[in-house]
């Protein structure tokens, strides 16, 4: 029994673990603890709305932050930076040098005939495939290494933000995967 209350009472003694909190929870409750002191006359609900309005600026410099538009990212609110593309597929490398030469060599063929053209040589001529595959690997090789780069420098890689119009086209698409169930039942109201 003695050894009972012991334990409990070390228990008590000890600090409880701390829960851990989202960072919306935590930043307000930071920001509560700084702004009574620099206004200590306003209320609580007062403080919570201001902190709620810097919580969505800050959110909205978040996103704007980790993604990047037309090819460049906000670092900062004064500051975008260039972010390393990566490089065209091989077809595409192909097709430039083809047209560069064709243009070069014949000079008479408007734009069909160069087409034309171009989707006989990939089928045929293997040297500018190789060629094209060749400065593509040169390309992606230069391509990673300034993302490397590029993470080192800022600490993070950008991503291609999604506009609403893909996301709800992902939301389309799974939504057909019903339960079997659910589809006969949906049959079943069909034929009644």
């Amino acid at each position: 029994m003695m050894m009972k209350k012991r334990l409990l009472l070390q228990q008590l003694d000890l600090a409880a673990p701390k829960k851990q909190t989202g960072p919306y929870k935590q930043f307000l409750q930071e920001q509560l603890a700084i702004q009574h002191l620099k206004y200590p006359q306003r209320t609580t609900d007062e403080l919570t709305k201001l902190i709620n309005l810097m919580w969505k600026v800050r959110e909205k410099k978040n996103n704007q932050m980790y993604f990047q538009h037309n090819g460049y990212v906000n670092i900062s609110e004064t500051e975008r930076v260039p972010v390393p593309q990566p490089p065209p597929p091989v077809l595409i490398i192909f097709q430039k040098n083809m047209r560069q030469l064709l243009q070069f060599t014949h000079p008479e063929y408007n734009g069909e005939q160069v087409d034309h053209t171009i989707k006989f040589e990939w089928t045929l001529n293997s040297t500018q495939r190789q060629k094209a595959a060749e400065e593509f690997r040169q390309l992606r090789q230069e391509f990673e290494k300034e993302k490397k780069e590029f993470i080192n420098r800022y600490g993070f890689w950008p991503q291609h933000k999604k506009s609403q119009g893909e996301q709800i086209d992902k939301t389309k698409q799974s939504s057909p995967k019903l339960d079997p169930l659910a589809l006969n039942l949906m049959k079943k109201v069909k034929l009644e």
